[in-house]
């Protein structure tokens, strides 16, 4: 079985995993929602570096996307 609960507290998610302990179940505890820390950690990456290239002044800038499939 599988649960999803949003935006729950610290203290929910020890009370849910002590309850799980005494039926034998497991808890999965992800803080990324739906996606994995591997992906977050990358998008995060990707936009520090495309804010660096917009403060040197480096990062091509497109008014439509026509003008973006032009250089593509």
């Amino acid at each position: 079985m599988t649960v999803v609960i949003n935006d729950a507290s610290e203290t929910f998610v020890q009370a849910l995993k002590a309850m799980a302990k005494i039926d034998g179940a497991s808890v999965y505890v992800d803080n990324f929602g739906y996606y994995s820390k591997k992906t977050v950690k990358s998008i995060l990456k990707a936009d520090k570096q495309m804010e660096n290239e917009r403060k040197k002044g480096t990062l091509k800038l497109y008014n439509t996307v026509d003008e973006m499939f032009e250089d593509l």
